[in-house]
């Protein structure tokens, strides 16, 4: 029952498999966070050490027993056992108390301004992806210890990434930019001149 709640919901939301497997290829990270992941498995699928974190009561329960495993099994792209953490909590809080620069890559996607608590997480030169659902783009965006490094394009099916052009993807058609207070009041992602399905930074902390 618990490995059929992870594939409907992949199924429900659409399978971003690909999308990961592609920031796997330019990336190279190895150790993964998820923040805010609910029931989307299909890290796991790509990378073999993948630490899920969510405040639901429904994901807790489902990641806590063996369900996640089967699926992680059974769609895996990587030789080995998948080595799945869960850490119960509200992101905002919980990411606190986990270990500081630590993991390799963070994923910030439909689930608020991720970038700003999960950096002390990150290893300097780690990475975020990020949408701009919850304008958590523009939280990365004007935060100088992250810098947009590339974005990704979904097109026919298929995910692409590049590096071109990157200054135009963080320009708001509306200039100027608004400020990380008018963000958390707007609550969502804001209009850039180039859209893309996702954003790539590159996690570089300035000297304290």
């Amino acid at each position: 029952m618990s490995e059929r709640a992870f594939t409907d919901y992949i199924n429900h939301i659409g399978d971003r498999t690909s999308l990961y497997a592609v920031v796997a290829a330019h990336t190279g990270a190895r150790r993964v966070l998820y923040p805010g992941s609910y029931l989307d498995l299909a890290p796991s699928y790509v990378w073999a050490d993948v630490t899920y974190l969510d405040s639901d009561t429904r994901a807790r329960r489902l990641f806590t027993g063996s369900g996640a495993t089967g699926p992680a099994r059974h769609h895996k792209r990587y030789a080995g056992e998948p080595l799945i953490t869960f850490v119960p909590g509200d992101y905002t809080h919980t990411l606190r108390s986990l270990p500081a620069s630590a993991w390799d890559l963070a994923i910030s996607l439909y689930a608020g301004p991720v970038s700003e608590h999960v950096k002390r997480c990150l290893r300097p030169h780690g990475w975020l992806l990020a949408n701009n659902s919850h304008a958590d783009v523009g939280f990365a965006h004007l935060d100088p210890d992250y810098r947009l490094s590339a974005v990704i394009h979904h097109r026919s099916g298929r995910y692409t990434l590049t590096t071109d052009h990157l200054d135009q993807y963080t320009q708001p058609r509306r200039p100027p930019h608004p400020t990380r207070d008018q963000l958390r009041a707007i609550g969502r992602g804001i209009a850039y001149t180039r859209t893309a399905t996702a954003y790539l930074f590159l996690h570089q902390p300035r000297e304290r």
